[in-house]
């Protein structure tokens, strides 16, 4: 009897362990990327393209052992930081980076690469996959300032077309490097005015976007003028238009660099044979502005 009463008491007990084991955290990391390193040679020619320089902090989205951030704090950045969601992968990165002797010039954060706090970087590496590249892209083109460069071994963004591609063989195998360039936000209507003849005219700009190419209806007073040879270089923007002012026709170049709903430059204006350079201060109508990237498209 006394034996059954101690089962009796035991079976519970022994239930109840089984039951919180089946809720314990799993040792298991899930990664959306195998862990495969990028070559030597790689990582060199993504730091080349990066155009590292001693104010640049860079992020390494999925660090692995961490050897692209370990590569550029050598290169004598300011701060270089590596995320990636494997524990294993933090420890081993920390090894490196002592090994190399920069541990004051690297992070490393075991987190999520979708939520992680990436505002501050001014270059950002990747070795992920296509799908996850396009998940990150509104990210991306949010969350980093214009003008942040941005390096991806192997895969690209898909209607984000790169800036500049290049490859490199490593043992026969040919790795593709894309690069890019985080471009402003100019969607949306800009308005201004500019003296044209003695008088002020009132303008104003309606662009259209895609990632780093726009186009543009620019109207000058009561005339739509063409706009062409748009170009936009992180912050930077440049294009030209040809105003038929009666008579008289003019090519404008515009020059200036966006910030926020503002934008500053000038205006050179050439008619007749004479060149006039004026300053150019536009706003934007804060609702007309609409996101670069949507996610739409993305693959899931």
């Amino acid at each position: 009897m006394r034996s059954n009463r101690m089962w009796l008491i035991l079976i519970p007990i022994l239930f109840l362990i089984s039951s919180l084991a089946t809720f314990l955290p799993s040792q298991q990391v899930h990664r959306d990327v195998p862990y495969v390193p990028s070559p030597y040679e790689v990582v060199e020619e993504m730091l080349r393209l990066a155009q590292l320089k001693p104010s640049d902090i860079l992020y390494d989205l999925g660090c692995g052992d961490g050897r692209i951030v370990v590569e550029a704090a050598k290169r004598g950045i300011k701060k270089a930081v590596g995320i990636d969601i494997d524990p294993e992968r933090i420890a081993e990165s920390w090894e490196n980076a002592k090994q190399a002797k920069v541990t004051n010039l690297v992070e490393f954060r075991q987190g999520d690469l979708f939520t992680a706090d990436i505002h501050d970087a001014s270059v950002v590496t990747l070795y992920l996959l296509t799908y996850v590249n396009l998940k990150l892209r509104p990210k991306l083109l949010s969350e980093l300032k214009p003008g942040t460069r941005v390096v991806s071994h192997n895969y690209a963004m898909d209607t984000w077309r790169p800036d500049q591609t290049t490859t490199v063989v490593v043992d026969d195998s040919v790795h593709t490097v894309y690069f890019w360039i985080i471009p402003a936000n100019i969607t949306g209507t800009w308005n201004w005015n500019m003296p044209i003849d003695g008088k002020k005219i009132d303008c104003r700009l309606e662009v259209d976007q895609h990632f780093q190419y726009f186009q543009g209806r620019l109207i000058i007073g009561r005339d739509t003028v063409i706009v062409g040879e748009t170009k936009l270089e992180g912050a930077k923007i440049d294009f030209l238009a040809l105003l038929n002012n009666r008579d008289k026709k003019m090519n404008l170049n515009f020059t200036g660099l966006a910030d926020g709903d503002r934008i500053t430059g000038t205006i050179i204006v050439k008619s007749n044979n004479t060149e006039e350079k004026i300053p150019w201060r536009a706003t934007r109508d804060p609702k007309t502005k609409k996101p670069l990237d949507t996610g739409e498209g993305a693959w899931r």
